[in-house]
């Protein structure tokens, strides 16, 4: 490891939006021929090129021999006990337990979760209680079992703990109108701590996104839509001369005559 590593990674390399706008290192045209750098980019290439990281083994090298993690200094002070592998799964489940969750009032709810988590935790920490859960120890090695969940998880699981250690009074899950009852939770801490245990317990070491389905999949097992009507082949399109073209041909006649008419009268 360099003596400093700090903004070494680029947050998104292609355009994205969130709910505070657009960002990125780079802008694809919309018809994505063309590739155009920020200046974000720019900063950052100047940044790489100053840097002089570690280069063993050599670039090329055959050897198997990696060296070891160094040990913690003055200028590498992070643990070697990794965070758990993030599991969407076993958070989604975790969330489902829980009987009070964010449900935000505005669309722009990235602006608000921070806030309101920083309150939330407050507030159970003035019950007694710890969001010990949430967080993480990098230096020490320690995460809480929701330190890899998406922060809307996380204040879900706060704004629960003040809603229960509340002896759930309804308005302790307001949270300024961000906050709503999950009927279907667990009815008392005992058998919400059990639940969200075993969505930890049961999840997978290690989550592997499943990838999209191909949209040129062969296999799928949808209708199909080769049959024609009355055994015509016209790969799939419905002929309008079939047994319905003498209403058709009907309604074409009378619209001529409606004009027709309309035409005498203004005359």
């Amino acid at each position: 490891m360099s003596p400093v590593w700090s903004g070494g990674v680029a947050f998104s390399y292609f355009p994205a939006s969130s709910a505070q706008g657009q960002f990125g290192m780079v802008t694809i045209s919309s018809d994505g021929s063309t590739v155009t750098t920020s200046d974000d980019f720019d900063r950052l290439k100047t940044h790489y090129n100053e840097a002089s990281g570690p280069n063993s083994p050599s670039e090329g090298s055959s050897t198997s021999n990696f060296p070891s993690c160094p040990t913690a200094n003055s200028s590498f002070v992070a643990s070697t006990t990794l965070p758990p592998t993030p599991n969407e799964s076993a958070c989604d489940c975790f969330l489902s337990t829980l009987s009070c969750r964010f449900h935000p009032a505005t669309s722009n709810y990235s602006a608000i979760v921070g806030e309101l988590l920083d309150t939330a935790c407050s507030f159970v920490g003035q019950k007694g209680g710890s969001c010990e859960d949430i967080g993480g120890d990098g230096q020490a090695g320690v995460y809480g079992r929701l330190s890899g969940c998406d922060p809307t998880i996380k204040l879900s699981f706060a704004m629960s703990d003040f809603y229960q250690l509340s002896n759930r009074n309804p308005q302790a899950c307001s949270f300024a109108g961000n906050g709503t009852i999950n009927p279907l939770a667990p009815t008392n801490i005992s058998a919400a701590n059990a639940a969200a245990s075993s969505c930890f317990s049961n999840a997978a070491t290690t989550f592997v996104p499943s990838a999209p389905a191909s949209a040129g999949d062969s296999s799928s097992t949808g209708p199909s839509t080769s049959a024609s009507p009355k055994g015509n082949n016209n790969n799939g399109t419905v002929s309008l001369m079939d047994s319905s073209s003498s209403a058709l041909l009907g309604m074409i006649a009378m619209t001529l005559v409606s004009i027709v008419s309309a035409m005498w009268t203004l005359a």
